[in-house]
């Protein structure tokens, strides 16, 4: 079951990857991905750059599920698995974006995301 998520998951973040020429969220939320997983105390001015650059990028409902993935991805491959789920859950509020597609918890389900 879990290698069928992982490749719904890549499938997902490589319809990103071609709707956006590249996965610009991996780029965006990299700045995120130490606090969300509990590496550095604080969220850094950057990630909330990048959110909001993630925020703009939304689209459609299919484009932030394919984000949402893409994020995901990116949470589980820079934090070796690990999550806060404290610093995910509190991260929008901190930066102020409004997006319901950013995980917050590794076994997060990005389809059908607002």
């Amino acid at each position: 079951m879990a290698a069928a998520a992982a490749t719904r998951d890549h499938d997902a973040c490589k319809t990103a990857q071609q709707a956006f020429s590249e996965c610009v969220s991996y780029v965006a939320f990299s700045e995120c991905v130490p606090y969300v997983v509990g590496d550095e105390p604080a969220v850094t001015p950057n990630c909330c750059t990048g959110l909001g650059n993630i925020w703009d990028m939304r689209g459609t409902a299919a484009q932030r599920d394919a984000l949402c993935a893409c994020l995901l991805l990116e949470l589980k491959a820079g934090g070796g698995g690990r999550m806060d789920p404290g610093h995910a859950a509190g991260l929008l509020a901190w930066c102020k974006v409004p997006i319901g597609f950013v995980p917050t918890k590794p076994d997060f389900d990005c389809s059908g995301v607002m």
